[in-house]
């Protein structure tokens, strides 16, 4: 799943999160809030609140994870004798441009690639 469309699942999950918190705390079916109904309101709005904002959290962890890790980009040009490498870590998207000539050598290497020569 990409991730603005992660984003857009945490931001409606927040609100309906929070919807059926505050629904939840205008039943109060155990009478644990207060009597008077704006009180009452007051109350199951901070309830409501207090779960959308523990959603947000656990959903903004996961809607910022791109892809599992952090993303790696490079763009090189060699010349001549000259090597280009580029190595990611963490599981990451890893995206390398790279343009050799002569007698270079270009080698990429991902979070979950072994690090064995690529020749």
């Amino acid at each position: 799943m990409s991730r603005p469309l992660r984003w857009v699942v945490v931001v409606g999950g927040t609100g309906i999160v929070f919807l059926v918190g505050f629904r939840l705390g205008l039943w109060d079916p155990f009478g644990w809030f207060p009597e008077k109904d704006s009180d009452r309101v007051s109350a199951a709005a901070g309830f409501g609140g207090a779960m959308a904002a523990v959603c947000a959290l656990v959903g903004g962890w996961w809607a910022g994870e791109g892809g599992g890790g952090n993303s790696v980009r490079q763009r090189a040009r060699a010349s001549g004798s000259s090597r280009i490498t580029q190595s990611g870590g963490g599981g990451g998207p890893v995206d390398q441009a790279a343009r050799a000539d002569g007698e270079s050598r270009v080698r990429q290497t991902g979070g979950g690639e072994p690090d064995g020569p690529s020749e």
